[in-house]
């Protein structure tokens, strides 16, 4: 059988839209499944028509309506996964909705207001065009998946939207994380862009909380974007400048051992993240998180973990004073997470799921 698998990035991006796809090929390859991918950013038209040609079902992982007309043409067969929310309006507020309310809701509020400059005014255009590239799109594929059972709810579809998580490795030979692996004072580490959404804000209002509480502790922020500076600034202003240290970008294997040496992962995420990669990794080196009840990030974080509702300083601060007076229990949540993932999220897993999807969409091509 021959998957063309397509995503929207170029060769060496860092995406977890890629993570996903190489972790899957070796698993299809050694169950004899020929596989090419295919970038649609990246690649020029009559490599998509020759590829498409070549293949026996596409598996899209992007809303490339183009793409997906060409397909057609064909006569292929579409197994598409989305990565991301469809809708503006679940961005940071969502409620489950019928298709018909979803789009009457996203309409409103993708309206401009009447104070807008007249370039913002149009943009609203531009949003509605995509919004219907995304559901064309979505009308023309044959079998639908999505990277957490929350993307697939939120997408309001009136047919169903299977789950295909995306699979983390975990290395069997992993050392028993213990207290005498820990540097102390204990840290929480942030691992992400660094933007509103993402709350970093309100993990430097939590640990000024527990500053006050005379508790010993470090938070490690690793990353870069455009609050970088701000957030600096509120550290300052919190006068917990000794507590915190911003590392900027750094190498994932470097990433990893400062996880690794963490007591807890922090996403204090205040958007509807789909299914954040980093709290699947801080789980595959045994390293507990605390995550707000946004989107996915419950979800992939498992029942091991510590949730915090959106926005509340003073609840994540319990949360991690929790982690602080009992060491060990956090530890063993974080061992716990592991074994989540590592049976919840596999390559494996996730590999025998799309050929199963394969199978009922081309047995003859499968058989072959």
């Amino acid at each position: 059988m021959k998957i063309l698998i397509q995503h929207r990035h170029y060769e060496n991006e860092i995406s977890g839209v890629l993570t996903y796809i190489y972790s899957i090929i070796p698993e299809l390859e050694a169950k004899k499944i020929e596989v090419k991918t295919i970038s649609t950013k990246q690649d020029n038209i009559a490599k998509w028509f020759t590829y498409i040609a070549w293949a026996d079902i596409v598996h899209m992982n992007s809303n490339d309506l183009s793409f997906t007309l060409l397909c057609k043409a064909l006569h292929k067969k579409i197994i598409i996964k989305y990565h991301y929310c469809l809708y503006q309006s679940t961005h940071t507020i969502y409620k489950p909705m019928k298709l018909t309310q979803r789009l009457k809701t996203e309409f409103k509020q993708t309206l401009p207001k009447a104070n807008y400059p007249l370039k913002w005014k149009l943009h609203t255009f531009v949003k509605w065009a995509r919004l219907l590239t995304r559901l064309s799109t979505a009308l023309l594929a044959d079998y639908h998946t999505a990277c957490s059972n929350f993307l697939g709810e939120s997408s309001a579809f009136p047919w169903s939207v299977d789950t295909i998580y995306n699979p983390i490795q975990i290395k069997s030979k992993n050392q028993l994380k213990t207290k005498e692996n820990l540097s102390y004072p204990y840290k929480f580490i942030f691992v992400g862009r660094l933007a509103k959404d993402k709350g970093v804000d309100i993990l430097l209002k939590a640990a000024r909380i527990l500053q006050d509480e005379k508790k010993e502790f470090q938070i490690i922020i690793i990353g870069d974007g455009g609050q970088f500076q701000e957030l600096k600034q509120l550290t300052s202003n919190l006068e917990i400048a000794n507590q915190v240290n911003f590392l900027g970008k750094l190498p994932q294997k470097e990433v990893l051992l400062k996880v690794q040496d963490s007591l807890a992962l922090i996403a204090p995420s205040r958007w509807q993240d789909p299914a954040p990669y980093v709290v699947q990794e801080a789980s595959s080196v045994q390293t507990c998180s605390i995550v707000s009840k946004m989107g996915g990030l419950p979800e992939v974080a498992g029942l091991h973990s510590l949730f915090f509702e959106n926005e509340d300083a003073e609840e994540l601060a319990k949360c991690m004073r929790y982690c602080l007076d009992n060491p060990d229990e956090a530890i063993n949540r974080g061992f716990q997470s592991s074994q989540y993932v590592a049976e919840k999220f596999s390559a494996a897993r996730a590999a025998t799921r799309l050929l199963e999807i394969c199978r009922e969409l081309t047995p003859k091509a499968l058989e072959t």
